[in-house]
Order: C-alpha cells, then sequence, then structure tokens
C-alpha cells in the first residue's frame, strides 16, 4: 500500500464532520510545518492559540497509519482536526528522497512569520480575517481581552451555520453534526477564558451554546441526534466550570447570579426539566448568604409552574431538593448542608448520601437503620422495589464484616430472582465450606420462588439432570434448550419429545425462514443422538410438502449432518 493510499484508508474512518473541518485548516494553510524522521513524522497546525499545536503521526513500512497525537485539547473523539490536517497535507506532497546530503532544507512557514515585517504580518492576518469569519473569531479569542467582539463573531458564525443547515424549515443529522462542530469550537474559546481567568466571557459563551443546543432539540424532541446532546452536556460543564472559577474568585456575583436565574426559566427548557434543574444544580455553587433568596424565589417559580403541568412530580421534587441542598452548602457550610440532609431524609437521594457518609465513617449500624428504615417504609414486602435499597443493605454487612447477615441478604436477593446474587450466595457458602450442606435446601426455595424458566437455568448450569429433565416434561417447548444436556441419560425420551414438537411445528410452515427454522429443528435431534427419528420426520414431511422445493433446498442441510453423523 503506498503511503497516500494508507492515508487514505485512515481518514475515511474519521469523523466527517472532523474531516470536514481538517480539510478546512489544510487549505487554509494552518499546517505550517511537516518534518520527517524515518517513518516518524512531526507536524505543526496552527488553531485558536498562539502557538501552533504538535500533531505526530507513525507511519509503518506499508505507509498505513500506525499511531498519531496531538496536544490540542480537543477530548471528543480519537481524531481531531489537526490531525486530519496534517494527513491531507502529507499526502498532497509526499517525502521526497534526498538525492544529495548537500539538499537544502525547505524553509518552514514559521521561519518566514519570524523573519517578516509587523506590518506586513498585520496585512496577511487581516486580509485572512476578511475571507475567513472562523479564522476572525479564532484572532479574538487570542487576542481580544473584552470578549464582546469575540462573542459577536461566535454568535454570527453560529447563527449563520443553522441558517446554511437548516433546509425547509428542517436540520437533518449530518448537518446538525455540523452546526454541533461549531458549537465545540466556541465551547473551546471559553475554556480558554476560563484558564486566562476571564469567567464572566466564558459565561457568556458558554449561556449562549447551551440555549442555543436546547433551542435545538426543542425543534425535533424524539430524534435529537446524540452529538447534540453531548454538545449540550458539554455547555452544561463549560458553565459549570466557570461559575466555580467565578465563587473562586470572590468577585461580584450579583448580576450573574440574576441573569443566570433568570436562564433557568427560559422557554428552551421547557420540555427538558431535567437539564433546566441540571443546570441549576451546577450554578448553586454561587449561592451565598445575600442572594440565596433569589435562588429559593427561583425555584418557588418553577415549583409552581411544574405542578401545574406534571401530574406527578416526585422526580422533580427531588431534583429541586437536591438544589436546595446545594444552595444551603454553598452559602452556610457543609455542617449546614449535613443538617438539612438529616431533615429531608424522606428523599432518597439524601439518605443514600447519609448512607455512604455513615459508611465513610465506619458507622455501619447507622447505616443499616436508614437502609432499613427505608425498606421497611416503602412496601416492604416487595422486595423487587426495593431492590437498590436491599442491594445497598448487602454492601453494608460486606464491607462491615458481618458475614452471617452477608450471606442472608445474598441469599434473599437470589430468591428474587437477582441471578447475579445467586452466584454470590454460591461463592460465600463455598469459600465457607458449606456449599454441599446448603446447596439442597437452596434448590427447593428456589424452585418455589423463582419462575420456572429461570429455575431450570440454574438446574442446567448445576447439571442437575434429573430435576431438570422434570421440569422439561412440564415444559416441553424447552426440550431443544436442553436437549444437549440431557440426551445422554434421557435419549429416547427426549428424541420422542423433540418429535412431537417438530410435528407441531410443521403444520405451521409457510415461507422460506420457516422451512430454515425447522430443520434447525431437524439438525438439533440429530445432534441429540435421534437420527433414526429425524429419518422418519423426514420421510413424513415428504409425503405431506412433496412440492415446495425451497424446503428441500434447506433439508440437504439436515442431511448432510445424518451423514457426518453416521460417518463419525
Amino acid at each position: 500500500m503506498s503511503l497516500s493510499n494508507g492515508i487514505q484508508q485512515f481518514l475515511a474512518g474519521v469523523d466527517p464532520v472532523i474531516l470536514s473541518r481538517g480539510q478546512d485548516y489544510f487549505r487554509s494553510g494552518n499546517v505550517e510545518s511537516i518534518k520527517w524522521d524515518d517513518r516518524h513524522v512531526t507536524a505543526e497546525v496552527s488553531g485558536s492559540e498562539d502557538e501552533p499545536y504538535l500533531v505526530e503521526i507513525d507511519f509503518n513500512e506499508d505507509g498505513e497509519v500506525e499511531a498519531w497525537e496531538c496536544d490540542c485539547p480537543y477530548d471528543w473523539g480519537p481524531v481531531c482536526k489537526h490531525t486530519a490536517a496534517a494527513l491531507l497535507a502529507i499526502q498532497a506532497e509526499p517525502p521526497k528522497e534526498e538525492t544529495q546530503e548537500g539538499d537544502a532544507r525547505k524553509i518552514s512557514i514559521r521561519d518566514l512569520v519570524e523573519r517578516a515585517e509587523k506590518e506586513q504580518l498585520a496585512e496577511l492576518i487581516l486580509e485572512h480575517c476578511r475571507k475567513d469569519k472562523r479564522f476572525e473569531s479564532q484572532v479574538l479569542s487570542a487576542l481580544e481581552d473584552s470578549g464582546e467582539q469575540e462573542l459577536a463573531s461566535i454568535k454570527q458564525l453560529v447563527r449563520a451555520s443553522v441558517r446554511a443547515n437548516r433546509e425547509r424549515g428542517y436540520i437533518d443529522w449530518d448537518s446538525c453534526d455540523t452546526i454541533c462542530g461549531d458549537l465545540e469550537d466556541a465551547l473551546i474559546k471559553a475554556h480558554r477564558r476560563v484558564e486566562r481567568g476571564q469567567c464572566d466571557q466564558a459565561l457568556e459563551i458558554a449561556l449562549f451554546v447551551l440555549l442555543t443546543g436546547m433551542n435545538l432539540l426543542g425543534e425535533d424532541a424524539d430524534e435529537s441526534p446524540d452529538l447534540l446532546w453531548r454538545t449540550v452536556d458539554a455547555a452544561l460543564e463549560t458553565v459549570e466550570l466557570a461559575v466555580q472559577s467565578l465563587a473562586r474568585s470572590g468577585g461580584e456575583r450579583g448580576e450573574w447570579v440574576r441573569r443566570l436565574l433568570d436562564t433557568a426559566q427560559d422557554a428552551a427548557f421547557e420540555d427538558w426539566e431535567d437539564q433546566r434543574f441540571d443546570f441549576l444544580e451546577r450554578i448553586a455553587v454561587l449561592a451565598d448568604a445575600q442572594n440565596e433568596s433569589a435562588f429559593y424565589r427561583a425555584l418557588d417559580r418553577l415549583s409552581d409552574r411544574r405542578w401545574e403541568r406534571f401530574a406527578d412530580s416526585r422526580f422533580y421534587t427531588e431534583q429541586e431538593e437536591l438544589v436546595r441542598y446545594r444552595i444551603v452548602c454553598a452559602a452556610h457550610g457543609q455542617a449546614a448542608g449535613r443538617a438539612y440532609l438529616e431533615d429531608h431524609v424522606e428523599v432518597d437521594q439524601f439518605r443514600r448520601m447519609l448512607v455512604q457518609e455513615h459508611m465513610e465513617a465506619g458507622d455501619y449500624a447507622g447505616a443499616e437503620r436508614l437502609c432499613r428504615e427505608r425498606i421497611e417504609k416503602k412496601a416492604p414486602e416487595s422486595l423487587s422495589y426495593n431492590y437498590e435499597w436491599q442491594e445497598l443493605l448487602y454492601e453494608i454487612y460486606r464491607d462491615w464484616g458481618q458475614r452471617e447477615q452477608q450471606i442472608g441478604q445474598a441469599r434473599k436477593l437470589a430468591l428474587c430472582g437477582y441471578r447475579k446474587f445467586y452466584e454470590t450466595t454460591k461463592a460465600l457458602l463455598i469459600e465457607d465450606g458449606r456449599w454441599q450442606e446448603a446447596f439442597p435446601q437452596l434448590l427447593t426455595e428456589l424452585k418455589t420462588a423463582l419462575p420456572a424458566r429461570q429455575y431450570m437455568e440454574i438446574l442446567a448450569q448445576e447439571n442437575e439432570t434429573a430435576l431438570l429433565m422434570e421440569q422439561v416434561r412440564v415444559y416441553q417447548d424447552t426440550v431443544f434448550q436442553y436437549g444437549g444436556i440431557l440426551a445422554s441419560q434421557y435419549g429416547e425420551e427426549i428424541c420422542e419429545m423433540c418429535s412431537a414438537v417438530i410435528r407441531q411445528t410443521a403444520k405451521r410452515i409457510d415461507n422460506r425462514r420457516d422451512y430454515h427454522n425447522l430443520c434447525e429443528l431437524l439438525c438439533s435431534l440429530v445432534d441429540f443422538g435421534g437420527i433414526a427419528a429425524a429419518q422418519t420426520l423426514i420421510a413424513e414431511l415428504h409425503q405431506a410438502y412433496p412440492r415446495r422445493p425451497a424446503l428441500w433446498d434447506e433439508m440437504e442441510r439436515v442431511e448432510r449432518r445424518i451423514r457426518e453423523k453416521q460417518e463419525a
């Protein structure tokens, strides 16, 4: 394979959005230099930072890309646009074999830039800004401290992108990915602002991206692309990063609290209550004794509106309580937060947090009490309803070192059909040397407690063939599932049961898929040792369906299986 083909093969697997942006970078001349060292390439690709990003690529002897790395912050996929741009540049100008030791080295873009006059560079930059609005936005991000023009540039780019990618009022998935690429670039700029301590500017960008994403979700709520959801999540994370930095800075937060709480009321969140409360939880870090009442007023307004819309808002009530807890912690400290948890322990999430605190402090008795209170209060007779709490109780006994309670809890969960706890119970009893003694009684309890199919799976696993055969006689449609285990002991009976099922199935065959499935059953019968029974059934089928060539095409597979078994 040539180097060009190897690169083409690699680029074929790159996300189309990333590849498109890499092509833009390559065509715009962002690949400043390419240096070869045997089959290792180092490339410098200019981006949103003052210094170019360093891309390193390794090729194998066949020209295929073996490894790659870029020092840019992109972490939403395996390949960034800088790597794609570097590969396109390499493909466009592959290395030339040196014919003389003294061949002059090509002058790099960096060398030319470092030697150029300031006025000359400024003119080049301005010219490129006039032609490429994305490059202009990068320049503003790097050089403009106020952030006002950068934000205006970002808004212009994103809105133009949305217009260009909406056709007849609809944005398809590929077009949405293109828009998300522009939103992603904006979030990278917001992160740069946070790193430079410019939280105000970062929040402006992050909020614009968040509301844009939420509005796009609202346009097609049932089929929103995953990348758009990831973009919204990334915007929420960027908001959180910026408000945390703002809170640590000790700067004035009053105006921002007002704006953020207004944002939480925005119509963009109308059908997305989860995201609304996620946003509120992330900004609650800005709460203090002076502004906490503003947070509570905003929550009260949302609560009133929510009760009007939802008949059952228990889940959202818990989300609201979690936001209130975060506000208390931010405004009054962790001790006040702990008191709030204890005062609202009826909220499941708070109870779980308290259980975790007790366990971390070694107070397992307190953790057990909280779990048992919850189980007894909420339908104690229904273990499936309380499964999460029953499993948590198992973890408490395990970490506490209460062996008998741990085994008893695992056994209780196993009897409710949770297979992993059957395995856990078995492992614990084997460790204690009690498995053989306890197993018969456990099987008796499982037969009573579990649905027959789950019980049969355990019998098959434990090779309890006599008990399994009893069940197969009752549930004869399972004969093919367990025939391989039972045929050596109950061969004749298994073959008779298989034949009965096949005869019933043969009455309903009507198409090629039915023929295929019927022949699968016949092959299984042959594998169980029922060659004679299979041959009898084939003769019956010949008599019943003499003119179905598709059936007899499929039947060749059964006859081949019979020959193989006879020759073995």
